[in-house]
């Protein structure tokens, strides 16, 4: 009898059906590197992902999801300025984003999958998923999903990025310019149909900067600094949880804002340095309808922009209701 021919065994095929993926890749992100491209690659084809095509996701345009409804999944390796790139550009009908974390500090992917590494969340996420349905805040339009910060505080953020790019003369010039503008040329700003208030800052917080999800109205920070010593303090609080105590911040839920000043509003969206001509106006729209969960796979829309994103559970299970549009993994109890 003949032996039986041997067979290299079949690659295994993502669970939740990912076999065509579009990938969106910045080698410039914070902890992506030269590398990360044949590393996502060999992740990709170990995961069972047939057929994909990558895309420099410094140049992407929209003309790039034009084709998107040929795959199965879009999958961001970036940090949290391109992932919320990506999302305003995807289609409201397109397939689910993956948003990996390949930034400096990665909130978002971090409230999707914990601490994991973008090699473990990618494989975490093509192997078991959950519906998700991200909350998403706009400033005239424009949309963000971590955190909007206005007013000429903001600058300071300039000078962070700065020292993270290891440019120090920059960043001091930087600094010295945000001193300068601060405590010059305050905001006025309220949330819904309240009394203007004025502020030394603002900031619009969804539940992913503090590692969460779900919400159902937006968090309002006013900075009511008074002079440098209370900006020095709040920025060196700022460090951990800490500044939510501190005696110049006041928090407040709203779902509506605006802010008002008689010039130029520095701002930033989720890290990206944006400038606003006298007046923001801040919108947060409420949960959609939910969306089926399909073999253990979150299929999600957000709020405003009907995106799909996908992430991956990990070892704890959430007992709290997915939602938000990803595909994406509950963060572990604590």
């Amino acid at each position: 009898m003949q032996p039986a021919a041997e067979t290299s065994p079949a690659p295994p095929r993502a669970s939740i059906g990912v076999r065509r993926a579009l990938v969106l890749l910045n080698e410039k992100a914070g902890s992506v590197g030269p590398k990360a491209g044949a590393q996502l690659i060999d992740a990709l084809k170990a995961s069972g992902v047939e057929q994909f095509t990558i895309v420099d996701a410094t140049r992407m345009s929209r003309r790039n999801f034009q084709r998107a409804s040929q795959f199965d999944a879009i999958i961001v390796l970036g940090g949290d300025g391109t992932a919320r790139f990506a999302a305003d550009l995807a289609p409201r009908d397109g397939p689910p984003l993956i948003l990996l974390p390949g930034g400096t500090l990665n909130i978002l992917p971090k409230a999707l999958y914990g601490d994991l590494a973008w090699p473990d969340a990618i494989k975490a996420v093509l192997e078991r998923g959950v519906e998700k349905r991200l909350p998403v805040g706009r400033a005239n339009g424009e949309s963000f999903y971590v955190a909007g910060l206005f007013g000429p505080t903001t600058l300071l953020a300039l000078a962070r990025r700065s020292v993270r790019e290891g440019k120090p003369l920059k960043a001091l010039q930087r600094f010295r310019h945000a001193l300068n503008r601060s405590f010059t040329r305050s905001i006025r700003a309220r949330t819904g149909t309240g009394k203007m208030r004025k502020a030394e800052g603002i900031g619009v917080l969804l539940p992913s900067f503090s590692g969460g999800i779900e919400t159902d109205s937006l968090e309002w920070v006013r900075l009511d600094a008074k002079h440098f010593v209370d900006l020095a303090r709040v920025s060196l609080r700022a460090v951990t949880a800490d500044w939510r105590n501190d005696s110049t911040v006041e928090i407040s839920k709203c779902k509506t804002g605006d802010i008002y000043t008689s010039g130029i509003i520095p701002a930033t969206l989720d890290g990206e340095p944006r400038t606003f001509l006298s007046y923001v106006r801040i919108t947060f729209r409420t949960r959609s309808q939910s969306i089926g969960v399909r073999s253990g796979v979150a299929l999600c829309r957000s709020y405003i922009s009907p995106i799909c994103i996908l992430a991956a559970k990990t070892r704890a299970r959430s007992t709290r209701r997915p939602s938000m549009c990803a595909i994406s993994s509950p963060m572990p109890s604590s």
